[in-house]
């Protein structure tokens, strides 16, 4: 009988939506790998505080996706889900020069705290998977991040969606609103292109939302500074960042990520976290306590918080958000990651409340003054 992967690492359960995720192939093996100086997910390692690891760095680029199952009984819809050869797309980008994706795939390679097999699998991985067994996806949804590409203008929009009821029929939206005094909108920024493979410009303030169990009123909010992708490739007919491999499913849909992954990444990001931001940031999947003990991994104060010595944070960071250097001022902790993605639909003129710019729940228009720049992407939009 084979163990949850929470349990065979002995460590505690995080329930998304009453599910708890389990692991595939060999799931006692999951874990960030160490580096050996080769290019597969074995390699990859840590990335040291203020670089960016390969695009592909989650996979084993060299000898393709491994076969972890010559057959499985999970079985994927594809009139529904798109094409299990590519990326199962939600939509298409094909003849577009404005190209919308949804993340399906963050592999999480710093910090530490976040790419542990707790958070990485039951809290992110468990999000962005959908609740569509059709697609052999078991996860809720809950954690949507969105990317619209505009060739033309050489811009990139992204940010957090609340949850859908259709996605893919409806879609998503890109979330504009203010929860609880945050502020959560999109954000663009410049990029460039080597062919089909592009980076972009630094843009100073993103935060992304986690919809707990897709719970507008629960919310995770990751805020990152500093942040800009790297090493981003787009598939020819413009549908996938990376690819999907459905040899790695086993008969109940689910992977083990770290030596069987459903997803090839071809793309990587990263950013930092401050401290004092983090302390902002309760989850309660771990009894409230801030963002900022978890990635500090020390003792929480009486208020959930991280514990302060004549009014600073006690625990340090890895990196300095003021020199932009690693073990300076370690103010904040670097988050270096990779992903996949997949083309789904965007839709602008949304009627989610969330969507719309005011305070949540009031269905208030507004400019949500998170763009960096102009939004070209908008208007060439279809």
């Amino acid at each position: 009988m084979r163990l949850p992967v929470w349990m065979t690492l002995g460590l505690p359960v995080v329930v998304m939506g009453g599910i708890a995720v389990v692991g595939a192939c060999t799931p006692d093996k999951l874990q960030i790998p160490q580096d050996d100086g080769g290019t597969s997910a074995e390699a990859c390692g840590t990335p040291s505080p203020g670089t960016f690891p390969k695009g592909d760095c989650a996979t084993d680029q060299d000898n393709g996706p491994p076969t972890c199952h010559s057959s499985s009984a999970c079985m994927i819809n594809e009139a529904v889900c798109g094409s299990k050869a590519t990326c199962l797309p939600m939509s298409t980008n094909k003849g577009k020069e404005v190209l919308d994706f949804r993340i399906r795939r963050l592999s999480v390679l710093a910090p530490k705290a976040l790419a542990s097999g707790t958070i990485q699998t039951a809290v992110i991985d468990h999000g962005i998977t959908l609740g569509a067994k059709q697609c052999g996806e078991n996860g809720d949804g809950s954690f949507t991040w969105l990317f619209r590409v505009d060739k033309s203008a050489n811009t990139v929009k992204t940010g957090g969606s609340p949850p859908t009821t259709d996605p893919f029929g409806i879609g998503y939206c890109f979330a504009d609103t203010v929860v609880g005094g945050n502020r959560i909108s999109p954000v663009t920024g410049k990029i460039s292109f080597t062919g089909n493979t592009f980076g972009s410009d630094t843009i100073p303030k993103l935060t992304v939302p986690i919809f707990v169990a897709n719970d507008p009123n629960q919310l995770i909010l990751l805020p990152l500074s500093g942040v800009a992708v790297k090493d981003v490739t787009i598939s020819n007919d413009g549908d996938c960042i990376g690819s999907f491999n459905p040899s790695a499913l086993d008969d109940l849909c689910f992977d083990s990520r770290s030596d069987c992954s459903r997803w090839h990444t071809a793309g990587a990001l990263a950013g930092y976290i401050t401290l004092e931001e983090a302390d902002t940031v309760p989850i309660p999947q771990l009894g409230n306590k801030s963002l900022c003990v978890m990635l500090t991994g020390g003792s929480a104060g009486p208020d959930n918080k991280c514990i302060r010595v004549n009014g600073k944070i006690k625990d340090p960071g890895d990196y300095c958000s003021t020199s932009g250097k690693a073990g300076d001022c370690q103010d904040s902790y670097w988050l270096a990651a990779t992903f996949a993605a997949a083309a789904v639909k965007i839709k602008d003129a949304s009627t989610d409340p969330l969507c719309m710019g005011g305070t949540a729940g009031d269905g208030g228009m507004g400019d949500g003054g998170g763009d960096a720049g102009n939004d070209a992407s908008d208007a060439a939009h279809d």
